[in-house]
């Protein structure tokens, strides 16, 4: 365990000493704020629509999270398959691209060391990520105590919570896809086109499942990320759920494992 901290740290040092973490969370920040900006205000438009015209809508049926907090959460998804990639292309791409792969190899090191330790560092930077984002219930929150908004209208946390739990379980997901397409190339921008492809594949198959019947539908149903991201959204935590996302996790390591064991005795 202490390899698998000491290799996480080293990488944590790489992030914050090159634009690589700020690009991140800067990028991150200006999408997730364009977004909840937008929701905000198709929230208001509606409270006063609502207000205008109590026959057609309960204006205290409108809430807050399922009309900004959830849009803000699922679209964010999406984007979460572009810019995690940032993340994952170097981890062992550019250990490649340097040559120092090989000396990393030599070290006393177990493989399985080096790719849980090369998770952990790219999983943190990850899960500061999903953090920031979370600033925005909290504002909102705060703003929405303060004009006196309670009841159905405030902030749901436990629906706000489970939301951005399936948030970073497909952050994980999509940096453990991101982390075997690196072990397999020695070029980030490579392995961050080959992630940025397969991430959306996965997002979308819910997509190309509107367009099958039987068997097939079904099949891309499950495979769709972007499907059981919508549980969380809506507050449910259904163990399907994060099994899909474990499951490809794990899935993902272990072939990552295999390709950086291959490579050491090729």
């Amino acid at each position: 365990m202490r390899n698998v901290l000491a290799i996480a740290k080293k990488e944590l040092n790489v992030y914050f000493t090159t634009p690589v973490a700020y690009v991140v969370f800067a990028v991150m920040s200006v999408i997730a704020s364009y977004f909840f900006i937008a929701a905000v205000k198709q929230f208001l438009d509606a409270s006063m629509m609502a207000m205008q015209m109590p026959q057609y809508r309960d204006p205290s049926q409108l809430n807050l999270t399922d009309y900004v907090i959830a849009p803000v959460v699922f679209n964010m998804g999406i984007f979460f398959a572009f810019v995690t990639p940032l993340v994952s292309m170097r981890l062992i791409a550019e250990e490649k691209r340097h040559k120092t792969f090989e000396l990393l190899m030599t070290a006393p090191l177990r493989p399985y060391e080096i790719v849980l330790g090369k998770y952990l560092g790219g999983l943190i930077i990850v899960g500061v990520t999903v953090l920031l984002l979370m600033l925005l219930p909290v504002i909102l929150h705060f703003f929405a105590a303060s004009a006196g908004t309670g009841g159905a209208g405030g902030i749901e946390w436990q629906t706000t919570l489970a939301a951005y739990f399936g948030l970073f379980l497909w952050s994980a997901t999509a940096l453990a896809v991101g982390l075997f397409i690196s072990a397999l190339t020695d070029s980030q921008v490579v392995a961050a086109i080959i992630s940025i492809l397969m991430l959306l594949l996965l997002w979308l198959a819910s997509w190309m499942a509107s367009g099958a019947e039987g068997t097939i539908r079904d099949v891309l149903s499950y495979l769709s990320a972007s499907q059981h991201l919508v549980g969380f959204v809506r507050g449910s935590f259904e163990l399907k759920d994060v099994v899909y996302y474990l499951s490809w996790i794990v899935l993902a390591i272990f072939l990552t494992h295999r390709a950086v064991e291959a490579q050491r005795w090729a």
